[in-house]
């Protein structure tokens, strides 16, 4: 029996190099492309990573076309709650926003 060789993926670099030559990463159930050049790829994913694994859920259908005024709110704290998560926003920033005060 022939014995195949498994490609490993490097734990370190997130994106896979396409056979068009971009590199890429499929981020649920889709192919996003970054580009050519690995080192803009690479900052281009990061700059984009919170958004394309997170947000996106942020994203609810409103009944009717209508939004109340809880799902704004609720929506709003979930984005800055992925901005505390990105290391954008402090927690305190975000307990701040929230009306959570932080056990000491």
């Amino acid at each position: 029996m022939k014995a195949s060789k498994r490609k490993t993926r490097s734990d370190k670099f997130p994106l896979t190099l396409h056979p068009t030559g971009q590199y890429c990463k499929k981020i649920k159930g889709k192919i996003r492309y970054f580009g050519t050049d690995k080192k803009q790829a690479l900052e281009r994913y990061l700059g984009q990573a919170t958004y394309l694994h997170g947000a996106q859920s942020l994203i609810q259908k409103a009944s009717n076309g209508n939004m109340t005024l809880k799902q704004l709110c609720d929506l709003y704290l979930q984005y800055q709650h992925s901005r505390v998560l990105a290391g954008a926003l402090t927690p305190k920033h975000y307990n701040d926003h929230n009306g959570r005060s932080r056990a000491d």
